[in-house]
Formats: structure tokens, sequence, C-alpha cells
């Protein structure tokens, strides 16, 4: 165990286990209405926190002789190159999941292929020491092919990057999701333990990476809407600046049809619940370019990013399909529809106040139209 001091080594996974435990007895990696990505939050903590453990053991137990230090050993390894594994897949999902509402298909099978592949080799390590080997006197060693893990992590990262600027730079509204936070941390610490063996620097770079992720999380829900998990009107508030030094934007006004129906007939729970799901189908439908906000009440504000001819248009034929298909699988008691208004401006020619007073018309003019042609319903029930 020459060079290898173990007090630091303690010390450093030490610290990546308290921050982890922290985390999650302090409830902070649970977000708003975002039970998906609370999951995925929690399995990178538990990934870490087992991870930091592994750590600690391998560098314990190495050089050490005896059948059984040799099985721990093994056994700590392969649970550090399987944390591996899994961090960056699901460092990507939680990217995927938080910016783009979902995860695309081509993702899905770019963590599924690269990972089984990942995983295939570490299986494979058992009986062809290509990644790692323990030696007779218990000594662990890199195999020939041990970067594979790490060129397989990197893929992941650089993919959330790419992913991040790309949905950025088509989104425009993005502000709050700190990438770099988490990214240097675990970039400098992996290229300093692979320069240097017999330091511990990695799993504490990502458990700090991870907590400084979270913590700039939970600065979001001040934007966030409670009930829906959408952005809310402050955070409208906050990006006229940014609106301001675009070419131009569109801008979509979605009020319910029906909505004081539903909660006179049903009750507000069911009201509640007619919300959150057209948030989600909001989610759903807002591909690269959309920001779905809630407003006010059952009032949805839709920004999208593009000066495309008939952009516009297109979401809102995407957003009423989804809520087709919502409607024919939901078999609620009630069906949920929009009225929409919607414009495309710029904040040199119009004021924001201007422009949600333009969609906001529109957007009654296609009430009135819905209304027009649903004569049977309760004009008392309207809203």
């Amino acid at each position: 165990m020459n060079g290898i001091n173990l007090a630091e080594i303690y010390i450093a996974d030490l610290l990546g286990i308290f921050l982890m435990i922290n985390v999650f007895l302090g409830g902070s990696w649970k977000l708003q209405k975002k039970q998906k990505e609370d999951k995925i939050l929690l399995g990178m903590l538990f990934t870490i926190f087992m991870s930091c453990i592994a750590d600690a053991v391998t560098f314990t137990v190495d050089g050490i002789p005896g059948n059984s230090f040799r099985n721990i050993s093994y056994t700590a390894n392969f649970i550090l190159f399987l944390g591996n594994l899994f961090i960056g897949p699901l460092w990507l999902m939680m990217i995927l999941k938080h910016i783009g509402g979902r995860i695309p298909r081509v993702q899905w099978w770019v963590i599924t292929v690269v990972s089984s592949f990942g995983l295939l080799i570490l299986f494979s390590n058992f009986f062809v020491p290509i990644l790692f080997y323990v030696d007779a006197m218990n000594r662990y060693s890199r195999g020939e092919f041990f970067w594979i893990n790490n060129v397989i992590e990197a893929l992941f990262m650089v993919d959330s990057v790419i992913y991040y600027l790309w949905v950025r730079f088509r989104n425009g509204g993005l502000k709050f999701f700190p990438v770099m936070q988490f990214f240097l941390p675990v970039f400098v610490c992996v290229a300093v333990q692979n320069a240097w063996y017999g330091i511990s620097t990695i799993w504490v770079g990502i458990a700090v990476g991870v907590t400084g992720m979270i913590l700039a999380l939970q600065n979001e829900n001040i934007f966030i809407d409670k009930l829906t998990g959408l952005f809310n009107r402050y955070y409208l508030d906050k990006i006229v600046e940014e609106m301001s030094k675009r070419r131009g934007f569109v801008m979509m006004m979605l009020d319910l049809n029906d909505f004081k129906r539903i909660n006179d007939t049903y009750g507000h729970s069911r009201g509640d619940e007619a919300l959150v799901s057209m948030a989600e189908i909001l989610r759903d439908s807002k591909g690269a370019y959309g920001t779905p906000i809630r407003y006010a009440g059952d009032e949805f504000v839709m920004l999208i990013n593009s000066d495309q001819p008939g952009i516009a248009e297109r979401y809102e034929n995407c957003i009423r399909k989804n809520l087709e298909l919502y409607n024919e699988r939901s078999y609620k008691k009630y069906r949920l529809s929009v009225s929409i208004g919607s414009g495309y401006f710029n904040l040199r020619n119009n004021s924001v106040d201007d422009i949600l007073e333009i969609i906001d018309k529109r957007m009654y003019e296609d009430k009135k139209r819905y209304y027009e042609s649903n004569e049977h319903l309760d004009r008392r029930s309207r809203s």
C-alpha cells in the first residue's frame, strides 16, 4: 500500500457518505410534483453512498492476504465499477426528465445499449480480468481495458451537457438547471484520481456535485407552481428581460373549458386533478422550444422560442391531439378541452401586458366558438 494514506481516503469517503445522508434525511432531493425525478435523485444518492463505502473498503483490504479479504476486495471493486456504470445514465436521465419532461426514445436506446455493453464487460471481468484484477497478494491492479468504464461514464456526461446546451439554445427560457455545478467537480476529481492512483477523489467529487445540484434545484422552487409543478407567473415576470433580446417568440394563452362545472359537479379535488393533468399534457406537448407556465387559476401560458412559420398552429394541434389521447385513455367522468389564443410577438413592438391582452382576447374568441358548438352546456357552469 505504498503511497496510500488511509486516513485521507477515509476522510474523503466519509465526507461523501455524510453529504448523502444529510441530503437524504433533509428531504431536499424531493422536488415538487416530480416523483419520477425524485426516484432518479434517490438512485444517485444510493449509488454514491454505496460507492463511497466500497471505495474505503477497497483501500483498506488492499494487500492483506487471505481468501476472505480477496473476496471482499473483489466485491468492493465490482461495486465501484458498477457505481460508475450507474451514475452516468442516472445523471443523463435526470437532465432529460427535468429539462425535456421525458426521455426520448433515441436516448433510451443510447442508455440501454451503452449500459448493457458496460455491464457485459464488467461481468466478463470475473472470467477475463480486463478491467481490474486482484493478484495472489490481494493487491488491486487496473486491467488493460480499465479505461472503458471511464469512457462510458464520460459519454453519458458529454451527452447530457450537449443536450442541455442544445435545449438551452432552442428554448431560450431555461435558466435554472445547474449542469456545471455538477459537471465541474466530477470532471476535476475524476481527472485527479485517474492521474494519481492511491488517492480517492472521484466519489466525493460526485457527492459534492450532486449536493450542489440538489441545492440549486431547491432554489428553483420559488418559480414553480406547487399544484402542477409548472413554472409560475413569477417566472414569466422574471424572464421579460431575456425575452426582450429575442428576435421574436410565440406566446399562447390556454384556458380550460367547463372548469367551473368540473369543480361544481365532481368537487375541487377533481378540479385540481384536472389542472395537474393539463399540466402533464402541456409538458408532453412543449417539445424543444416550449416553456409551459401556470398563469392563474385554470389559465396557462406557453412560451415558444421560435419564429418558424406555422409554429403556433403546430403547437396548438399537438396540444389538442394530446388532449384527445388523454380523454380516450383516462376514463374520467369529464373531458378536458381548452380554448387557445396565440400570436407571434417581439418586445420591441409590444409590452408584455399588451401581448397578454391580445392573446387573452383571442383565447376568449376561441372559447366563444367552443360554446357555440356545445350549446347543450349550461351557461351558468361555463368558465
